[in-house]
């Protein structure tokens, strides 16, 4: 079989791998590797493909040019292919604020953020990273306090105002509380020197990138947008902010 036909094989099979269920594809490479013989005949029967997928994979299985270890291989190195690329993609959900009578399929920025912070484990840590942030966003501040009393290492990184320092006072208030870390910017740049930014990154598997506050008003009642991001870009963003933090541009309250 000479390279442009072995070329067309492999686009037809990375066609399929990509149509099939994974599930249907592990039935159809194990019976390859028990050494049943696969045919226009029974492929439907052992696999359970049908429709338009099932037609094109019998074309293939029926052609006389292509072998059933070559088709098997073709296939064992299409999955893997997908596989690989399933655990290095990036998958993003758009996140708002916005009017409760609209409804889009897109999920709102309160809802979001308790799920992240109810998601927590104990061996992960909460980076928050906040413009502003007031004891008013009641339920989030909540979940903030529930991970932190199951052991959940919470960073904050705040723009250094005096509106933060009182509120997070009121969030974090009892005695008994594990507080969070909170770190700010000391030198500023210049007068109008903020910390901007808003996203919360859970771990490093997921965070938020949003232009809400965690304010009642940024989560409940203006219009704002934002980003879910899974994936491993995700431990580039930690990453960033670890190399910031320990070069000191970001540092301790006293």
């Amino acid at each position: 079989m000479n390279s442009k036909r072995t070329l067309l094989f492999a686009e037809k099979v990375t066609e399929l791998v990509r149509d099939i269920p994974d599930d249907l594809l592990d039935i159809l490479l194990a019976s390859w590797e028990k050494g049943e013989k696969i045919t226009k005949y029974n492929v439907e029967r052992i696999t359970g493909i049908s429709g338009d997928v099932l037609l094109r994979l019998v074309s293939l299985v029926a052609n006389p040019d292509i072998d059933d270890d070559t088709l098997y291989g073709m296939f064992a190195v299409g999955m893997e292919t997908k596989s690989m690329h399933e655990k290095n993609k990036n998958n993003l959900e758009i996140v708002w604020t916005g009017p409760h009578n609209i409804s889009a399929g897109v999920r709102n920025t309160k809802p979001v953020i308790e799920e992240m912070l109810k998601s927590a484990k104990v061996d992960e840590t909460v980076t928050i990273v906040d413009y502003m942030i007031t004891s008013n966003a009641e339920s989030i501040v909540d979940e903030l306090k529930s991970c932190l009393n199951d052991g959940v290492k919470v960073d904050m990184i705040l723009d250094n105002n005096s509106k933060n320092r009182k509120h997070l006072r009121k969030c974090f208030a009892e005695k008994s509380l594990t507080r969070p870390r909170i770190l700010i910017r000391k030198e500023k740049e210049s007068n109008f020197y903020k910390v901007h930014a808003k996203m919360i990154i859970v771990g490093n598997r997921e965070m938020l990138l949003t232009s809400a506050n965690l304010t009642e008003l940024g989560t409940e009642v203006n219009f704002e947008m934002g980003l879910l991001v899974r994936g491993p870009i995700v431990n580039d963003m930690v990453s960033l902010l670890t190399k910031m933090i320990d070069d000191k541009y970001f540092e301790d309250v006293d």
